[in-house]
């Protein structure tokens, strides 16, 4: 009986399979990266911060230009604040894994970090604007979308079928005209991640997903994970480097101001230059080289290293006023006039031209205090003012030099406690700074209780700053007599 056969029933026999559940591979690593970034630049000190994402890697076309290459891969994961990485990222969830059902983790990946690129060049070619975010990576998985549902529809599932193609037409428009309508939305990044994403579509197949009756299947190769990969370790990489070489750059600059303060100017010149040296292609060490060199007179070296700043930093407006008051000491005022003029213009029309210009006038002014110009200062700070009243940070600097300059003759005590308490009244109370003023203000007026209970607000805001702790001594000594 052992090797007798067991009869089969007649007719055609149906197995139940069950179907192997489909993971988004590149779709859920994209999100790790993304929040893994996002927690960095918080751990930081904020993604609202700008000079925190541009350390992180968001683009800026200046930067590009100077060689910072990894500014076309970094910016697709990195977000300005948590509804700027939500929003992404509920697009991304969307979207993501219908992509990636269809062309494979590899394919995917590729598409998605080539439109990340694609946004980011051309977001840096039609703007000066610094900006970062997943959307133009997005969009590229959206006009990749499209162009399947027209080129490779027979790779696409039937129950996916309306989200290629013309489907897909409406979200990309509605999307486009809500980057328009918003201010500060990067549309030239939309638009070149949906255009590198549509052309990658366009050139790159799916694999094949149906096979004939008795033909074998193999899976499709995912080669192409190679280059997302690449591509992105590579730029992680220059990122982190660039990280430590700018805080080491930064340390090696306070330093140098400490030792300006304490009038060790050789130890200051020696801390700027091992800045330089580190950091060549920075502005900020050679803008620290030109206020060190204007201070002891040599203007030739001075107007070199900030002609360098400005260049570096894309024409950046502080650099150059910086320049032209390098000129107007040199004794060039025609010079210094001309960049004046170009930089802080003629007449503004428009309440954006009028609060640039005032924002302007208040940097040349702090450029005059650092130079002792005072009077000059005082009459720029004025000027900004005029233009725009409520600027606290033409205030509260005004009121510091009212209240503590060095030449008696320009000191206002009563009118540096107006514009101190213009200006904490403007901040909310929420800027240490500010209130630090203010409680300056009150002292120099004789106030010292005031004093005191202003720098409280100040220290509970920042409770390690040792000058706001050195100035906090102060007022309680006076207080006490």
């Amino acid at each position: 009986m052992a090797d007798q056969p067991i009869p089969l029933p007649p007719g055609p026999q149906f197995y139940e399979v069950a179907p192997r559940r489909y993971w988004p591979v590149a779709t859920i690593v994209l999100f790790a990266v993304n929040f893994i970034f996002f927690g960095l630049e918080i751990y930081a000190g904020g993604a609202d911060n700008t000079q925190i994402l541009l350390n992180f890697g968001a683009s800026f076309e200046p930067y590009l230009r100077r060689g910072e290459y990894w500014r076309l891969v970094m910016p697709m994961f990195l977000h300005g604040g948590w509804l700027h990485i939500l929003g992404n990222s509920y697009a991304l969830y969307i979207l993501g894994p219908i992509l990636e059902r269809v062309y494979g983790y590899g394919r995917y990946a590729a598409i998605y970090v080539a439109a990340g690129m694609g946004g980011a060049f051309l977001s840096m070619m039609a703007s000066k604007n610094v900006s970062v975010g997943a959307s133009g990576a997005i969009f590229g998985i959206a006009g990749a979308m499209v162009v399947t549902g027209y080129a490779h529809r027979a790779a696409i599932p039937p129950r996916w079928g309306r989200a290629f193609g013309r489907g897909m037409i409406p979200f990309i428009a509605l999307n486009l005209a809500f980057g328009l309508s918003v201010h500060g939305i990067d549309n030239w990044g939309h638009l070149g991640g949906l255009a590198t994403g549509a052309l990658l579509a366009l050139i790159i197949p799916p694999p094949r997903h149906d096979f004939a009756y008795g033909e074998i299947a193999e899976a499709p190769s995912q080669a192409w994970a190679a280059f997302p990969l690449v591509v992105v370790i590579l730029s992680i990489g220059a990122t982190a480097h660039h990280y430590r070489t700018i805080q080491a750059m930064d340390r090696l600059l306070a330093e140098g101001e400490r030792f300006e303060s304490a009038q060790q100017y050789d130890r200051e010149l020696q801390s700027f230059q091992q800045a330089l040296h580190l950091a060549p292609n920075q502005e900020q060490p050679h803008e620290e080289m030109g206020k060190y060199y204007l201070t002891q007179r040599k203007y030739e070296e001075s107007i070199q290293e900030f002609q360098q700043a400005t260049r570096l930093s894309g024409d950046d407006d502080h650099a150059r006023l910086e320049l032209g008051l390098a000129y107007q000491l040199k004794g060039d005022p025609q010079k210094a006039q001309q960049i004046f003029e170009d930089v802080l213009g003629k007449n503004p029309q428009t309440a954006e031209a009028k609060g640039l210009l005032a924002s302007n006038l208040a940097m040349l002014a702090d450029l005059y205090v650092q130079q002792r110009l005072y009077s000059e200062a005082i009459i720029k700070y004025q000027e900004s003012l005029r233009l725009e009243p409520d600027l606290a940070e033409a205030h509260n600097n005004l009121a510091w030099l009212y209240a503590t300059c060095d030449d008696p003759k320009f000191r206002d005590s009563r009118a540096a406690l107006e514009h101190a308490q213009l200006a904490v009244k403007l901040t909310n109370w929420k800027d240490p700074n500010s209130i630090d003023t203010l409680a300056e203000a009150h002292f120099v007026n004789g106030e010292f209780e005031q004093a005191v209970e202003s720098q409280e607000k100040a220290l509970a805001l920042e409770p390690d700053n040792k000058e706001l702790q050195e100035h906090m001594a102060r007022y309680r000594r006076a207080a006490a007599k």
